[in-house]
């Protein structure tokens, strides 16, 4: 597993967060679970990624070990990013659970446009790359998505994206500790008994964080 915050610009993370906190997400139940993809050579090199970028040796390694991890854990489906990183580690994740997988496009990852295959160190939400996706566009995207699954019923899990966390939790207006935007660690959000809400990692995270690039 690696964590990827310290990579970023922190104004443009606190810019990320408080946009999405005021779209604001209406969740119609109170624990579902979130998986980011397992690392990529991308993500090893600090780089925007490609759409299809599979993940590597390592990548799949990382979703193995969620795997293992998330036997134990009750849930109902798998909802996953169709990119090739977040849907080669559904497969893993469903290969062992014996769960089912659709795919949610919402799920993506921000497209970064011309952007995309360049360094992604200091990488900055605010700004809008040309030919890609702009924040307020992200946002708008992956909640109207997220909020279609977080509906009453089976337990989902989401299998996606860094990007995709962060708006998360923003949105639900939870604290993200740089240690759980490890890639293929298996996330609980729950609502803590008022109107806010929890997460708490379902494995180990890695005790020192390792910095490999988010996008």
């Amino acid at each position: 597993m690696s964590t990827t915050a310290s990579l970023e610009n922190n104004a443009g993370q606190v810019a990320l967060r408080a946009a999405a906190r005021v779209a604001g997400l209406i969740a119609g139940r109170d624990r579902f679970l979130f998986l980011r993809h397992g690392r990529t050579a991308g993500n090893m090199g600090r780089i925007y990624q490609h759409p299809d970028i599979p993940l590597c040796d390592e990548g799949f390694c990382d979703a193995d070990d969620a795997a293992q991890a998330l036997r134990e854990i009750a849930f109902d489906h798998i909802y996953a990013s169709d990119m090739a990183r977040a849907w080669l580690t559904a497969g893993r994740v469903a290969a062992v659970t014996g769960k089912p997988v659709a795919v949610r496009r919402a799920l993506r990852e921000r497209y970064f446009g011309d952007l995309i295959g360049t360094s992604s160190e200091g990488l900055d939400w605010r700004i809008d790359p040309p030919n890609g996706e702009t924040m307020a566009g992200f946002i708008e995207r992956t909640l109207s998505g997220v909020a279609e699954l977080l509906v009453p019923g089976p337990m989902p899990l989401l299998i996606s994206h860094g990007g995709v966390l962060r708006v998360l939790c923003g949105a639900l207006d939870v604290e993200l500790p740089v240690e759980l935007t490890a890639n293929a660690l298996p996330l609980a959000f729950e609502r803590d008994g008022g109107s806010g809400w929890r997460i708490t990692p379902l494995m180990q995270p890695a005790p020192v964080p390792q910095a490999v690039g988010v996008a």
